[in-house]
């Protein structure tokens, strides 16, 4: 305000300023019967005043209100920025990774993770050290990136002010997990001379035997490790660091005896015979194989209090049902091919439609497997799927009007096959069917199939090379027999089942019946020859000779 004053004394020039003489005193109202009006002057300066006082409430208001909108918004950019990120004030390893992405913090934790050791000493003098991967240590680098980008998350507007706030600190420690026979195992291998170990015993799967298997321990020396677990725990909270230990040694009976490693391999075993089984809700269905399901089952064993339990490793089993199940379940679409009358019915179906079905979802599928192994129980869980509904494919016969579509009819009485265009006879065949003892059946049948050359077989009997077979009820076909002459022109039913035909009128019909034709069996099986076999010309010459 000085250095403002200051400046305006500096610039005023009283020969260029303008003067304004004093305004003329206002005049005195009077009312009549009354004397002069008082106060009127000062009623006015109050009202300007309060005036000005007003104007200052509402500059204060809008600055106030322009503030707290900058802050609201700051707040939410804010969270907005750090809703994937780390958080201001979370540390690691003694390190600020506030605003690291997800990637640049896992970079840091396998940094730290790799550079963090164990320095033991023992009893007798020797040293040791070794990184946590030496130890049977394992870390889980996805949790604890996980964790950092979580720390201090809540579901309140007040944990958000919380979370963005850099003066709530916060330190994440690294996760690990410590497989505490790995870790015996490596103490005593650099400490105890192998005559002198003591082994516990331990459970395999064997991939020739497809089952769990125990492995004897012996009594002996090992190292007490707790103060190693200790240093591992005080690793994790410091990682990238080098932490002491010490071991002594004692000596043991068999860490892990037999009966508790095989009662662990019987559990397994146990697992390896539960049936989980995934469908897609239609037609498909998958079941896990007992030899991928070994590898998700683990042991932990503990030698210090002689125990060893089932573990499972979910992550594996989730990475193998997510990449196998959407191969294994999905179903083609295949369109419907069916044969109706002109009225519209079907007559046969030659292709039974079916529905495409594609995997959407495996989650809670997946989750159903792991629980059931968990739970050594069987399970049949459905994938969420995405339905293709079949097409149809429809083709009209007309089996009623002079020269409609082919269809054939196959007199059992007679031995006889006669081809028909609709109601209209365009040929006659002889034959020879099924014998009493392997009739040809009745019925209604349609053409399913046909082959130029097909090997038969049947119970006493392999015949390859059948010519123009035409199938229409399940085995039983027309086909040509040019092994049974005689049968067919004495009308002697001799066959399994099949309509046997010479070969040019099997060759005929061939051509002119075609798949989903109709094929209508009739009349009863004649127990001997219905028709008296042809005269032999060179036998009896006369009885060949033309009639007049």
């Amino acid at each position: 305000m000085r250095a403002m004053a200051n400046a305006i004394n500096e610039g005023f020039d009283p020969e260029r300023t303008a003067y304004i003489p004093p305004l003329p005193a206002p005049e005195t109202l009077t009312m009549p019967g009354s004397g002069p009006a008082r106060g009127h002057d000062h009623t006015r300066g109050a009202a300007h005043l309060a005036s000005k006082r007003h104007t200052g409430l509402i500059v204060a208001l809008c600055v106030l209100a322009a503030v707290l909108v900058i802050a609201v918004g700051g707040f939410f950019g804010a969270r907005s920025y750090f809703a994937d990120r780390v958080a201001p004030g979370v540390t690691f390893a003694g390190e600020s990774l506030a605003g690291k992405s997800a990637d640049e913090a896992r970079a840091v934790v396998e940094s730290k993770a790799a550079d963090s050791r164990i320095a033991v000493s023992a009893q007798d003098g020797k040293t040791f050290t070794a990184s946590l991967d030496d130890l049977g240590v394992s870390v889980d680098v996805d949790a604890t990136v996980a964790n950092l980008v979580a720390a201090k998350a809540g579901g309140s507007v007040a944990d958000d002010l919380s979370r963005i706030n850099p003066w709530s600190a916060q330190d994440v420690p690294l996760v690990v997990s410590t497989d505490k026979l790995a870790l015996s195992n490596a103490l005593t291998a650099q400490f105890i001379d192998e005559s002198e170990r003591a082994v516990a015993s331990t459970v395999s799967y064997g991939p020739e035997t497809k089952n769990f298997a125990v492995t004897p321990g012996k009594e002996g020396q090992s190292p007490v490790s707790k103060s190693v677990e200790d240093a591992v725990v005080q690793a994790a909270a410091h990682p990238g660091t080098t932490v002491n230990a010490s071991v002594t040694y004692e000596t043991v009976a068999m860490p892990i005896t037999v009966q508790t490693a095989q009662k662990a391999a019987d559990d397994a075993n146990a697992r390896l015979n539960v049936k989980l089984v995934v469908n897609n809700g239609a037609k498909k269905s998958f079941t896990v194989p007992a030899e991928e399901v070994a590898k998700w089952i683990g042991f932990d064993e503990d030698p210090d209090a002689g125990t060893i339990a089932l573990k499972y490793d979910d992550k594996a089993a989730e990475s193998y049902l997510n990449q196998v199940l959407p191969n294994e379940l999905k179903q083609d679409m295949v369109k419907a091919s069916v044969v109706t009358n002109k009225a519209g019915k079907v007559m046969i179906t030659l292709q039974e439609g079916v529905d495409g079905v594609t995997v959407a979802n495996t989650d809670d599928a997946v989750s159903q497997v792991v629980n059931a192994l968990h739970s050594g129980s069987d399970v049949t869980a459905t994938v969420k799927t995405d339905v293709t509904k079949f097409e149809t494919d429809s083709r009209v016969v007309d089996y009623e009007s002079p020269n409609g579509d082919p269809h054939v009819v196959v007199n059992l009485s007679e031995q006889k096959v006669y081809a028909y265009k609709g109601s209209t006879l365009v040929n006659t065949f002889l034959t020879s069917t099924g014998k009493l003892s392997t009739p040809t059946d009745n019925g209604t049948f349609f053409v399913y199939i046909k082959y130029e050359k097909k090997t038969m077989r049947g119970a006493d009997y392999v015949t390859p090379n059948v010519p123009w077979s035409i199938f229409y009820n399940q085995g039983e076909a027309l086909h040509g027999a040019p092994w049974n002459p005689d049968g067919i022109a004495k009308g002697e039913p001799r066959s399994h089942g099949c309509v046997n035909m010479n070969v040019a009128d099997a060759k005929w019909m061939y051509d002119f019946l075609p798949v989903g034709a109709m094929v209508q069996v009739v009349g009863t099986t004649p127990t001997a020859a219905v028709r008296a076999p042809a005269p032999d010309p060179a036998a009896d010459p006369a009885a060949a000779a033309p009639v007049a």
